[in-house]
């Protein structure tokens, strides 16, 4: 062999040592270097905040938790450690306790828009649109350019009924942040549904261009399309490129095959639309879209068998308890 192809050899050889030791390295993450500042300060509050907000980044809540709660313990005048117990009350979908939280985080500030703002979607999580309003009137008159504030005022507007006040929330959200999208898809959607549908299809078109990533506007834009019967080639690649973004509960897709049946071509808008349905079994929505376009076709006992699906899956009324037998 020669010199030099024996030093090439061992070069290599030293290379793949030097490649296999590094593969084999632990990588350090976030919550190990929160964990080593906790072993070297236990009764630091700020390091288990670091802890807390290092499991929260990694969605583990439920630890997340427990170490904003032993912040809390060291420190409990720490207005951040009670707020983070509350918003990790929010992610747990544990409303009630979250709200003990957000009332002690609020004995500490009173003047905190922030939290006012966390009281709300606490409240909203309970189905409780009506009482999140003054919460959500109280974190704007604190701080006027919390968006996020704006945004649910839109949203508690619209589920109680509300549906100028809602418009005009989503105005007052487009004048406060015009380059931000959500606040253009809140304003559209409270158009659309206050009947102002040419305005909101300008509006979903502003947020589609300030944020080309974002599903929703794309979505909610397709529909309206679907739904005036305009555009269709447009409203079918809109469909398409939200079920891309988020395939999420199949209605980007079922939205898609709709607009195929819509555009006339039948046969494989009907089977976009059971493949969704199929995908989708307990979104029944796409179970109504399919049966609609079944009876629409002619197929009248396919179409009865879908919409009888939509029924069962669907979310069911409340039904009044009998009243109480006279003595």
């Amino acid at each position: 062999m020669s010199r030099c192809r024996h030093l090439l050899i061992v070069i290599l050889a030293g290379v793949a040592l030097v490649v296999g030791a590094g593969c084999g390295e632990h990588q350090a993450t976030p919550i190990d270097a929160a964990w080593r500042q906790v072993y070297a300060n236990p009764s630091s509050a700020q390091a288990q905040m670091q802890l807390g907000e290092a499991y929260a980044a990694e969605e583990k809540y439920n630890e997340a938790f427990i170490h904003f709660r032993q912040a809390w313990e060291i420190a409990p005048d720490s207005f951040d450690a009670v707020l983070q117990l509350a918003r990790t009350c929010l992610q747990l979908r544990d409303p009630d306790t979250g709200l003990g939280w957000v009332e002690r985080a609020l004995e500490i500030d009173p003047q905190s828009a922030e939290a006012y703002e966390l009281k709300a979607r606490l409240l909203m999580t309970k189905g409780q649109p009506r009482a999140a309003i003054p919460a959500l009137k109280k974190a704007l008159e604190l701080d006027p350019q919390l968006l996020v504030a704006r945004l649910n005022l839109v949203t508690a507007y619209k589920s109680t009924g509300q549906l100028e006040k809602a418009r005009r929330a989503g105005a007052q959200a487009v004048a406060v942040a015009p380059a931000e999208a959500t606040a253009h898809f809140a304003y559209a959607d409270a158009l659309e549904m206050a009947g102002q549908d040419e305005l909101a299809e300008q509006h979903y078109r502003r947020a589609m261009e300030l944020d080309p990533d974002l599903a929703d506007p794309k979505l909610r834009l397709a529909l309206l399309l679907a739904r005036h019967n305009k555009f269709l080639t447009e409203a079918y690649q809109l469909a398409k490129e939200a079920q891309k973004l988020d395939p999420a509960d199949g209605t980007a897709e079922a939205t898609a095959g709709w607009i195929l049946f819509l555009s006339g071509e039948e046969r494989e808008g009907l089977k976009a639309l059971q493949n969704a349905a199929i995908a989708h079994p307990f979104n029944h929505r796409i179970w109504l879209r399919f049966a609609t376009a079944l009876k629409r076709a002619g197929y009248e006992e396919s179409a009865q068998r879908a919409a009888a699906i939509a029924v069962r899956v669907g979310p069911k009324a409340l039904v009044p308890s009998p009243p109480a037998p006279s003595e």
